[in-house]
């Protein structure tokens, strides 16, 4: 099962399997998934995670890209840096 996220007009759009399935978040301007967790980065920088469309946690500042692997989220800082967190937790750095 294929699990695909956008993001439109500031929300974030979850698709799967083509179709669509749900809308949350506002202010949101980027969005990764793996299938289980959606991390999205809101316009004040910061990282808000969601699980089966549900707000879990918000962590980290001047986010401006997300991805997520393998319940990792790797945050790519505006100073050019890439910030790893687990579990909403701060991991390292590079």
């Amino acid at each position: 099962m294929a699990v695909v996220v956008r993001v439109r007009n500031g929300r974030i759009e979850e698709y799967e399997n083509g179709a669509y399935r749900r809308s949350y978040g506002s202010n949101i301007v980027a969005a990764s998934t793996d299938g289980r967790i959606v991390a999205g980065v809101n316009s004040n920088g910061r990282v808000e995670e969601y699980e089966k469309g549900a707000y879990r946690r918000s962590y980290g500042s001047n986010a401006v890209g997300v991805q997520v692997s393998g319940g990792v989220v790797a945050v790519q800082t505006s100073k050019g840096r890439t910030e790893e967190y687990v579990n909403g937790a701060y991991r390292r750095s590079y």
